[in-house]
């Protein structure tokens, strides 16, 4: 007698259903059982049945979604935290289909040209910073481009915070730069002076320690998410609303949402639902 098929088999059967509705809720429950899956889904990509091999490569894209995502979330509360390896975490929540080696690459690309200039001094990193034609956009919660580091190392141009971690990440070790927002702007502040990329990279004597309000590594990279998830919210588009909260929160299912109103969490009756539309 052959081997009775395992239950991970079966489910890997149902994805090639032509009822879409039998299709998704295998592939939910397959999700909910990732780890078992890597062997299973390997010789199912080898198929040749191409609407199982699409749906496979559904499956598998999820996947890699979700562990990103738990990855992220991860680096944020490691005790130490790489700065541009979070900064593409943040693109890749934004736009999921680019390539992290990719990443990789356009950052190493930049990062190799900023050696060819010295990078001791403030004015050393503001006179790189201008010659690559760097520019600041006023922060907002319409352009998603201005916090994802491949987008702003293409085009010059993104967020001051975003373009203050850059700066700081260029400077040689001996600076010890710190990020600082000061009335509203953002910049990098050596000690004794700040570099203000809102102002086309002036530097300025910093003020008194008490009017800057310091932030680490972990602080940028919540706000970049958080302004990508308000992105998100005027876009209305769901499906990043919930991915991004997912990333923040650590959650894996749809309880990331469970503090948001309606119609991100469901209301409990139609009389909340209602109310919530009286708003």
């Amino acid at each position: 007698m052959p081997p009775a098929r395992s239950e991970i088999d079966n489910l890997i059967s149902l994805l090639d259903d032509e009822d879409e509705s039998i299709a998704v809720n295998a592939m939910a429950e397959l999700l909910r059982r990732e780890g078992e899956l890597d062997d299973a889904l390997a010789a199912a990509q080898e198929s040749d049945n191409v609407l199982l091999r699409r749906r496979v490569h559904q499956l598998q894209a999820a996947i890699t979604l979700r562990r990103r995502r738990r990855e992220f979330f991860r680096k944020l509360h490691a005790a130490k935290i790489d700065l541009i390896n979070g900064l593409i975490d943040v693109h890749l929540q934004w736009f999921d289909n680019d390539s992290r080696p990719g990443l990789v690459q356009l950052w190493s690309d930049f990062l190799l040209e900023s050696r060819r200039y010295p990078q001791h001094t403030l004015e050393n990193i503001a006179y790189f910073m201008r010659k690559s034609g760097f520019t600041v956009q006023p922060e907002t919660t319409m352009r998603p481009e201005y916090y994802c580091i491949g987008p702003i190392l293409e085009n010059a141009t993104g967020s001051a915070a975003i373009l203050a971690a850059i700066a700081a990440e260029i400077a040689a070790p001996e600076l010890k730069l710190r990020f600082v927002r000061v009335m509203g702007e953002f910049a990098v502040h050596d000690g004794e002076r700040l570099l203000i990329p809102e102002r086309n990279w002036r530097i300025c004597p910093a003020p008194d320690i008490e009017h800057c309000d310091f932030w680490d590594r972990r602080m940028l990279l919540k706000y970049a998410s958080m302004t990508l998830f308000s992105c998100a919210v005027n876009s209305d588009s769901f499906r990043y609303v919930l991915t991004i909260a997912q990333a923040l929160s650590g959650e894996e299912e749809d309880r990331a949402l469970d503090y948001f109103p309606y119609p991100y969490c469901p209301a409990d009756d139609e009389d909340d639902a209602a109310d919530d539309n009286d708003i």
